[in-house]
């Protein structure tokens, strides 16, 4: 069973999609911006936190996370 690409453009599900996976969103102090940073990722990604979009690169991100968790899933080694 693949994942399905993750396509949306609500900073909120975003967010909590990233914190699902196991990341961590800190804000950056007075520029408006948040980091992301997940212990997967050698680089934190920072998008602007003002906008009311997704970026593309946190979008990849979330599907990367899905494809690794869905490829090392132990529900499908004895299958």
């Amino acid at each position: 069973m693949k994942p399905h690409a993750i396509h949306t453009s609500n900073p909120l599900q975003a967010d909590r999609i990233w914190l699902l996976l196991g990341g961590s969103i800190e804000p950056v102090r007075r520029t408006g911006e948040k980091r992301y940073s997940h212990e997967l990722f050698s680089h934190p990604l920072r998008t602007n936190g003002r906008r009311d979009d997704v970026p593309a690169k946190l979008l990849s991100r979330l599907n990367q996370l899905l494809r690794m968790r869905a490829a090392n899933d132990p529900w499908w080694v004895d299958r």
